[in-house]
């Protein structure tokens, strides 16, 4: 777990994963907490599947900042604009579909969002404790199969991962790509 600093927009991110959980269960706590969310604390649920590592959320909550900041944001939430940015899509039901939890799924990628570290901590914690289980950083690792399963998500062909390696590992072009689609949503409202 590692609490990223956003300085510019007053806000603080922690982004991690869990596995071994039940998806329904997620879902309600989702639901339950939703309604007593503060307005300066988002919390948001992404297919782990879908995620190219750590950094994509990053990058996805700094362009959902960005886009409250500027009032330039699609829907009325943060945490909702974090998964249209994760996803890079500009339909909140596209992106649901995209990147949002499955029923089957055993394990979510997390963003938690606040103005307030001790907030941030005190939700991990809670969430931690109603899903039985503790945040596990692995499930935003890259492997073989979520390599495959981003690049077809995302429509990164592999010409374009060979144009952007030079030199640089296929795991950090995949990275690098996925990013640049998540910045480039912005350009497309």
């Amino acid at each position: 777990m590692t609490l990223h600093t956003f300085k510019e927009f007053n806000f603080y991110a922690e982004i991690t994963g869990f596995k071994e959980i039940c998806s329904e269960q997620a879902n309600t706590y989702l639901k339950n907490n939703r309604k007593t969310q503060q307005q300066n604390m988002a919390i948001q649920f992404f297919n782990p599947n879908l995620i190219a590592t750590t950094e994509h959320l990053y990058f996805a909550t700094l362009n959902a900042l960005y886009a409250f900041k500027h009032n330039k944001n699609i829907s009325k939430s943060l945490a909702m604009e974090t998964l249209l940015y994760a996803s890079t899509q500009h339909q909140i039901q596209k992106a649901i579909q995209t990147i949002g939890i499955k029923s089957n799924m055993t394990e979510i990628a997390v963003t938690i969002i606040s103005k307030n570290t001790q907030q941030i901590t005190n939700t991990l914690n809670d969430l931690s404790n109603n899903l039985q289980a503790k945040p596990c950083n692995t499930v935003l690792d890259l492997t073989p199969k979520k390599i495959c399963q981003i690049q077809q998500a995302f429509d990164i062909t592999p010409q374009m991962i060979e144009v952007t390696t030079q030199n640089k590992k296929t795991d950090l072009a995949l990275i690098n790509l996925v990013i640049e689609k998540v910045a480039l949503l912005s350009t497309k409202i």
